[in-house]
């Protein structure tokens, strides 16, 4: 692709509980542009940024937001209204893959394996409605913000005790716990990476594990049977078209191992605006491809720019 030369504005920030993990995408998005020679102006999304994108005549947004607002839809739907165009995915694929109980369903439908799940009222939870072991998580969130994991009474008595301080919506979603193997899988290209296995310190893959510097492990599998190999990244680009997904994502999996030593894996998440940080998976994931960081900003914005 020669260099682009309309005007980018790299959203971030934001004020969504993964503000500080956006901030850090859009520095390192900053730092490749800046390398690439874009012209480029970076925009907090908590400020009065509507005017500034109305007034500013950007050819292109770079959305750097995760969580709610930027990746939920909403920021989609307003850049069309504006008129701009914008990396990663649409506003009817940003809805499904951000609203867990939308994608679990177009997953369940379309045969693809995914825990089961059950939606319970914040203010009509009882003891009994948590089993051990499971999953306690928001509908709408992601980097594993307010998740909980069950398995044991004491953590059920905590994760009550902390529920008065629940701010991620009325409703929650008790997930079943699936004991396994972590795995992940990416879309660049329109085409699955390599799967990555991810081994964290604490008891599962969370908001620290993922952002701490030296807290996970990150390899290729060199065990799984091909037959397996295949089916996860065949389930991995599944579930980008099923949602109507463009640009980059990455699928997030459980993988178990059955007492007859049959593997099973299950999808927890797609993620349409996956982290850029130097600790986030994708840029791991494209480097396993040969793809530097910098060749993947690239990537992501011809895709925007082929797309709408």
């Amino acid at each position: 692709m020669s260099r682009f030369r309309g005007k980018i504005a790299i959203l971030k920030g934001g004020y969504s509980d993964e503000r500080e993990i956006s901030l850090k995408t859009g520095e390192n998005v900053e730092k490749a542009l800046e390398e690439l020679g874009f012209n480029f102006v970076s925009i907090d999304c908590r400020d009065d940024f509507i005017t500034q994108l109305s007034k500013s005549n950007f050819d292109l947004c770079f959305n750097a937001l995760h969580g709610e607002f930027g990746e939920d839809g909403q920021i989609q739907a307003l850049l069309e209204k504006i008129g701009i165009r914008y990396t990663h995915s649409g506003v009817s694929a940003s809805i499904l893959a951000m609203n867990k109980v939308f994608s679990k369903e177009i997953f369940l439908k379309n045969k693809i394996p995914t825990p089961d799940y059950k939606i319970k009222d914040t203010n009509k939870i009882n003891p009994s409605d948590i089993p051990i072991p499971s999953v306690v998580k928001p509908i709408n969130n992601g980097s594993s913000v307010g998740v909980y994991i069950i398995l044991s009474e004491s953590d059920k008595t905590n994760f009550l005790n902390e529920l008065r301080n629940w701010h991620y919506g009325k409703y929650l979603m008790i997930e079943e716990y699936i004991k396994g193997r972590e795995l992940t899988c990416g879309i660049i290209n329109n085409k699955p990476t390599e799967i990555m296995e991810i081994t964290s310190n604490n008891i599962f893959y969370d908001y620290e594990t993922k952002y701490t510097e030296g807290m996970s492990k990150y390899e290729i599998p060199n065990n799984l049977p091909s037959e397996l190999y295949k089916r996860i990244k065949d389930f991995t680009l599944h579930c980008h078209n099923l949602l109507g997904c463009k640009g980059v994502t990455r699928t997030d999996f459980r993988l178990e191992k059955t007492e007859d030593n049959i593997y099973r894996p299950f999808v927890l998440e797609i993620n349409t605006n996956p982290g850029l940080t130097k600790t986030s998976l994708i840029p791991k994931l494209a480097k396993k491809e040969g793809i530097s960081y910098n060749e993947l900003i690239k990537l992501i914005i011809q895709d925007a720019l082929c797309q709408n």
